[in-house]
C-alpha cells in the first residue's frame, strides 16, 4: 500500500471501506464520484477533497469476482471526516471482524460522519454504532439488522444523527452514487454543481434539493 496522504487544513478526507465480498457497485460507484469531486476541487483551488479505498488486507476480492488492491491501510479511518461502508455478500462476516469494528468505533468517537450502502448497515451494527437508530438497508437484510439490538430497518436515503444510509427501495439512480452526493451535500455542497456538470449525472434525492436551493 502507499503511504497515508496528508490531511491538509480545511480539507476533507473520505475513507471508503472494502472487505472480502464487498459489492463492487456499492464501492466503486461512490468512489468514482467522490474522486471526481476531488479532482474538481484541486483544479479550482478549493480546499482539497481526498477519497481513498481502505481495507484490512492489501488485496480484496469483491462479490462479483473482481480482485483489487486497497489504496490505504485501515489507519486512515482514524483521520477521515467521513467513512463510507458499502454492502456486499461479505457484509455479515465483515461485521464480526474485530479490527474493522475497532476502527469504526474510533471514527465514531471522533464524531466522523458514517455512510452505509444497503447491507453495509450490518457492518455498522456489528461495531455497536446503531443502537436506537433507524437505518436504510436492502430489503432482504432487514431481519439481520433488526436482530442486532434495537436498530430499526427502513428504506430510502435517510439521516439519523451522523449516520446516513441508503437501501431497500428500487430507484432509477444508483444507490452508491446517491449516497456520495448526500455526502457532498453534508460536507462539500459547493462541489455538487460542478460534479453534476462534469459527470452529467443528476444529483438525485437530497443533493438535488440542495442544488435547487442554491439556485444553480
Amino acid at each position: 500500500m502507499t503511504g497515508t496522504p496528508p490531511d491538509p487544513p480545511a480539507g476533507t478526507l473520505i475513507a471508503l471501506l472494502a472487505y472480502p465480498g464487498v459489492d463492487e457497485l456499492d464501492l466503486f460507484g461512490g468512489y468514482a464520484l467522490l474522486a471526481k469531486a476531488g479532482s474538481i476541487a484541486e483544479e479550482s483551488g478549493a480546499p482539497p477533497l481526498t477519497a481513498v479505498i481502505t481495507a484490512e488486507d492489501p488485496e480484496v476480492h469483491g462479490s462479483a469476482g473482481v480482485t483489487f488492491r486497497a489504496q490505504e491501510e485501515l489507519s486512515v479511518v482514524e483521520r477521515a471526516q467521513a467513512v463510507v461502508i458499502p454492502g456486499g455478500r461479505g457484509a455479515a462476516a465483515a461485521a464480526q471482524a474485530p479490527q474493522l469494528r475497532r476502527f469504526l468505533r474510533r471514527a465514531d468517537d471522533r464524531n466522523a460522519r458514517l455512510y452505509s450502502v444497503c447491507s453495509g448497515a450490518l457492518v455498522l451494527a456489528g461495531a455497536g454504532l446503531t443502537e436506537g437508530r433507524t437505518l436504510a438497508i436492502h430489503t432482504a437484510k432487514r431481519t439481520q439488522l433488526t436482530q442486532q439490538g434495537t436498530t430499526r430497518a427502513a428504506s430510502g436515503l435517510l439521516h439519523d444523527g451522523r449516520i446516513c444510509s441508503v437501501g431497500g427501495d428500487i430507484r432509477n439512480s444508483l444507490k452508491s452514487v446517491d449516497l456520495a452526493f448526500a455526502l457532498l451535500t453534508d460536507l462539500r455542497p459547493e462541489l455538487i454543481e460542478p460534479v453534476t456538470a462534469r459527470t452529467e449525472i443528476s444529483p438525485g434525492r437530497q443533493a438535488q434539493q440542495a442544488l435547487q436551493a442554491s439556485g444553480a
